[in-house]
């Protein structure tokens, strides 16, 4: 009888740790956002953690790993355990194109999407104390005295935009590297270079002027704003971000950060924050961001290699 008692206890009690240990989160989960305080990604990674944490019951802390166009934090990401509790809120250069300009150790098989929070076109954005005010007025520096781009490290999406707009204006336009969007909106303001490629929210967050949309439709947002297509270039350069986490996360950890995500995205909490810094949400589940991310990962490789900005 004793020996039977001291099996069932065993018994339960491991069940009991399987049921505790497959109870997710139990403690507080770290996004890295790969890029400095304030810059692009880390707007809404922020506004998007507070939700989280309503939804998921836990602490969710945003972390800002800088460095080499956002491959700094990746790498690190990618190497992290894959337990759920290290993911990363990363955007579109980092994830897709810095992989095929750098030789990078991770790849997109490095990492499993959660979701898609945003999806948001570049405005080419001056200061307001510039002389160059219009797209024209832009066009004209750049072709006579020449204009200086700034944004985060080469390869990132803002250097891929100054090299199409090299290509637009028929000029090379030079390029100031910066740790991240934040820093090269500094240069911006301090006039040590002309222009950035800035989102919907270039007004309420920093005051600065935008030129044109790279898109092909007028904003709702901005609906003054012309297009780069209605000045003879066409384009359409969208910036988009969502959460990852390393590759071999479980999967039933995915489906409890995807539902999360799902409900957070959907909060009047993180639409009211994201309206208010003029910034567009666009969301996918793990399943759709699953195939999304992998479509744009070679899609982008491949216009790298056609643009000459990556070896065949």
């Amino acid at each position: 009888m004793k020996l039977t008692s001291t099996l069932l206890g065993a018994t339960a009690l491991a069940l009991t740790s399987g049921a505790a240990l497959a109870d997710f989160p139990e403690r507080a989960i770290t996004v890295m956002v790969p890029f400095a305080a304030g810059g692009g990604a880390d707007v809404p990674a922020r506004f998007l953690a507070v939700e989280l944490e309503e939804q998921l019951g836990q602490s969710v802390i945003v972390t800002n790993v800088v460095g080499a166009g956002g491959t700094v934090g990746a790498t690190q990401l990618a190497d992290n355990d894959a337990d759920g509790y290290n993911i990363g809120f990363m955007p579109v250069g980092t994830t897709t194109t810095q992989p095929h300009l750098r030789g990078t150790s991770y790849n997109d098989e490095s990492f499993t999407p959660i979701c898609m929070v945003a999806s948001g076109p570049f405005y080419l954005v001056v200061s307001p104390d510039s002389d160059v005010q219009t797209w024209d007025d832009f066009a004209a520096k750049a072709q006579g005295e020449g204009v200086t781009f700034t944004g985060a490290a080469p390869g990132s999406l803002a250097h891929v935009t100054s090299v199409a707009l090299g290509q637009m204006l028929g000029v090379e336009v030079g390029y100031l590297p910066t740790s991240g969007g934040g820093e090269a909106v500094n240069e911006v303001m301090g006039g040590r270079a002309d222009a950035t490629a800035w989102f919907s929210d270039f007004d309420v967050q920093f005051g600065l002027n935008a030129l044109a949309i790279f898109a092909p439709e007028r904003s709702e947002i901005h609906p003054d704003i012309p297009t780069s297509a209605e000045n003879g270039h066409p384009a359409d350069i969208a910036v988009w971000m969502g959460l990852f986490a390393p590759a071999g996360t479980p999967d039933d950890v995915i489906a409890t950060l995807d539902e999360a995500c799902d409900a957070a995205v959907n909060s009047d909490g993180f639409i009211g924050n994201m309206t208010e810094a003029n910034r567009e949400i666009r969301h996918l589940d793990a399943a759709d961001f699953d195939a999304f991310f992998h479509e744009a990962y070679q899609a982008n490789g491949d216009l790298l290699r056609s643009a000459g900005l990556v070896a065949n």
